[in-house]
């Protein structure tokens, strides 16, 4: 198992396919309304807590958890009070928008999105959804300002998750 802080509020957790066998785990069955999975998240957050400092006793948490190849899985865990219904991201390459825009598309992504090209070449992301986890590690997510993107950014495309990741 690794634990990897991902900012102030989240925490990204990938557990191998024998992680997953000693817990007794499986991806299918992940359901946090089931007693045996509450417990497993639980053991995890102590471990953070333990090593990382990563408390989540008194606040609410948001799970995402993505299955991998090898049969293991990928759990991005943050502290939030309310989770946002707009979420924007701020990426450096193109690259890296694609990937991004790739990976949702994998995962499911079904909500609406826009993609921007901002001043000095950065690359913006808006979902109308809540914010994911793991596309943290491709780029920044931001306060949405609406305002901002007018006065700062050109639309791209629509629908810019299956659109763009079709470009990858």
């Amino acid at each position: 198992m690794e634990l990897i802080q991902i900012g102030e509020n989240a925490l990204k957790v990938t557990l191998t396919r024998e992680d997953m066998e000693r817990m007794r785990l499986a991806f299918d069955d992940l359901d946090y309304a089931n007693a045996e999975t509450r417990r497993v998240i639980w053991n995890i957050l102590d471990e953070a807590k333990r090593t990382l400092g990563f408390t989540a006793s008194r606040e609410r948490l948001y799970i995402q958890a993505f299955s991998d190849m090898h049969g293991g899985c990928e759990l991005f865990v943050r502290r939030t009070e309310e989770a946002e219904k707009v979420s924007l991201y701020r990426f450096c390459t193109l690259q890296l928008l694609l990937l991004a825009c790739a990976r949702l598309a994998n995962c499911g992504f079904a909500e609406a999105s826009r993609a921007y090209l901002g001043e000095g070449g950065a690359y913006f992301l808006l979902l109308y959804a809540e914010p994911v986890l793991f596309l943290a590690e491709l780029g920044m997510l931001l306060p949405f300002r609406e305002a901002f993107l007018a006065e700062h950014a050109t639309p791209l495309c629509e629908d810019a998750v299956h659109a763009l990741a079709l470009l990858k």
